[in-house]
């Protein structure tokens, strides 16, 4: 009676605000860093922002251009800004306060596909990375760093693959890039030089410095049928880690780190064996992963994640849909549980757990 009493209160947590404003559906969120504004994309180019503790929308903003269905969406450091790519090789500045576009950052023809892959500040906001996905063998710069103060291009960087990500490291020095081939790169943005190259063993869909740099986390295709999550040691460029189960694809696997560096937030999925050959998707929801002993546990059910705030508190949106007036439609709710309350899960021994190690883990 005890541990159930327990469990249903862990549960219980999961605290849920209600999105306002009726947003047309949305396929991709973004957390700002201070944790107080969500911000949520459609496909035709429409961001709307919310107040992330009373669900109130903030702001609606409106481009020129379709984001389409690979959107990528990330706020500068201050939360000032908003920056949005979008499927015509064009990232948008956006003033949070006034809700104008500040510049419009093109990176003119880049092959067949034309759309931003990747979007990242530095950690001090002066600068933007964005990668542009363009046809397989194309000889022009993919990825650009922008001057966030006058818009104006800084340097290019020359990656002869596909690039499909992009972060900094928490000092600002180096440039994470990964890509559809088996490669992961390390940047030095001040000399314009590579630093390391990580081979993996198919394609590289996101990468994400750990808070104190010393780690890289890269998540990547493992198989035809699977991903996972490797971490890497950025020193001896070895690796330490891998965290399975991550569920990810170009322009919507993104993840991220506690501010303590200890738990790793995104989406991960179950999978069911159909044949000898074919793996299916049984469960996509909310995963946590212990970076320590590589385990993970599931949270919830189907969840958009958002993102983490400054004091661990990990953001997901959840889309339920209602019919109103003879019409299906998708209202979409903040979810939201901090590290602390994810502790006060039910431990293998059946005691109240203090500690993410002592927590029942899944394999």
């Amino acid at each position: 009676m005890i541990y159930l009493v327990l469990l249903m209160f862990s549960i219980n947590a999961f605290a849920q605000v209600l999105l306002e404003g009726n947003p047309e559906q949305l396929n991709l969120f973004a957390l700002s860093p201070d944790g107080e504004t969500l911000a949520g994309s459609t496909f035709f180019g429409t961001i709307h922002l919310w107040d992330t503790v009373t669900g109130a929308e903030k702001n609606v903003f409106k481009s020129e251009f379709n984001i389409g269905a690979g959107a990528v969406l990330t706020f500068s450091p201050d939360s000032t800004l908003l920056a949005s790519g979008s499927e015509h090789s064009r990232v948008t500045l956006w003033d949070v306060a006034t809700g104008k576009a500040k510049f419009v950052l093109e990176h003119g023809d880049v092959g067949l596909i034309k759309a931003i892959s990747s979007i990242s500040f530095s950690p001090d906001g002066a600068t933007l990375a964005s990668c542009a996905a363009g046809a397989f063998g194309h000889n022009n710069m993919f990825v650009y760093l922008w001057d966030v103060e006058t818009g104006e291009k800084k340097s290019e960087i020359e990656i002869h693959e596909f690039p499909t990500c992009s972060t900094f490291s928490p000092d600002g020095t180096t440039l994470g890039i990964g890509t559809l081939g088996e490669n992961a790169y390390l940047w030095d943005v001040n000399q314009n030089i590579e630093i390391a190259r990580l081979n993996f063993d198919m394609a590289v869909i996101y990468v994400k410095f750990s808070p104190d740099g010393a780690t890289l986390a890269a998540g990547h295709r493992f198989s035809a049928q699977s991903q996972q999550i490797t971490l890497w040691d950025i020193n001896t460029r070895k690796e330490t880690g891998r965290l399975h189960g991550y569920y990810g694809n170009l322009w919507g696997g993104f993840f991220a780190f506690s501010p303590d560096g200890m738990i790793l937030a995104g989406i991960g999925a179950t999978t069911v064996a159909v044949d000898a050959n074919h793996i299916a998707i049984d469960m996509v929801g909310l995963y946590l992963w212990d970076i320590l002993n590589e385990k993970k546990k599931i949270i919830s059910e189907p969840l958009f994640f958002a993102g983490v705030s400054p004091d661990g508190t990990f953001y997901a949106v959840e889309a339920q849909q209602e019919e109103i007036d003879g019409i299906n439609t998708d209202t979409y709710f903040i979810r939201t549980i901090s590290a602390a309350e994810v502790f006060m899960e039910v431990s293998a021994h059946g005691k109240l757990a203090t500690r993410w190690a002592d927590l029942k883990m899944s394999e």
